[in-house]
């Protein structure tokens, strides 16, 4: 079997597989649902824009990884500024911290013709004989980019001297919700980040014409 494939690669291909058996070979594992709904977007959509760490754009994550660590105040209106033109997009790179030596996809996708509202699944996981499995189930980060920009307008220069205002904001606008058959259980707080950080790459390619960038690859 070719194992020389990314991880966002095999997902996409286990999704496919499962556009042609049908939705109930999916059932409820949160991993088939995400990769069927990927397949099913590059298939019927728009083609699906992939964009690696590894690959040619490093300048897209150097500086997300930079705007990462800045406080959350500094952050949000970058994020109030999240954009997306194509109706989905994932972006593949590298786990740290409890994550290391997992792949993460972050893939947005918007269910609405409104390039600022977006869908957020992240996948953590490897590859292991050219199949992805995942190491953490997924969920949905519904983000409203749109209302969290009408908030700051609201609270004026209080999100900018208050953790708690800039969090109280970010609430407003974003809802985590548990894909079908992961109900139960928190929400690890590497997963919470990798939301944000998902966020933060859509932003910072929106910046500076970065958003016509040519991708690695589509599907």
């Amino acid at each position: 079997m070719d194992i020389d494939i990314s991880f966002a690669e095999a997902m996409l291909r286990r999704g496919a597989g499962l556009l042609e058996t049908g939705p109930d070979e999916a059932g409820t594992d949160p991993f088939a649902v995400l990769a069927r709904l990927l397949a099913a977007a590059a298939a019927t959509d728009a083609p699906l824009v992939v964009l690696s760490e590894g690959g040619s754009h490093s300048t897209l994550f150097d500086e997300a990884a930079r705007r990462a660590g800045d406080p959350l105040t500094a952050r949000l209106a970058g994020l109030a500024a999240t954009r997306q033109g194509e109706r989905a997009t994932m972006y593949e790179f590298d786990g740290t911290g409890p994550l290391t030596g997992n792949r993460i996809v972050a893939a947005l996708l918007r269910p609405e013709e409104r390039p600022d509202l977006l869908h957020v699944y992240i996948a953590v996981g490897r590859l292991r004989g050219g199949e992805a499995q995942i190491t953490v189930p997924p969920a949905l980060l519904r983000f409203d980019a749109a209302a969290l920009g009408q908030t700051l307008g609201l609270l004026g220069d209080a999100v900018s001297r208050s953790a708690n205002a800039a969090t109280a904001a970010l609430a407003h606008a974003a809802a985590v919700l548990p894909m079908e058959g992961h109900e139960q259980g928190g929400m690890p707080a590497a997963l919470l980040d990798l939301y944000w950080h998902a966020l933060t790459l859509a932003s910072v390619r929106a910046d500076g014409g970065l958003a016509t960038m040519t991708p690695e690859g589509s599907a």
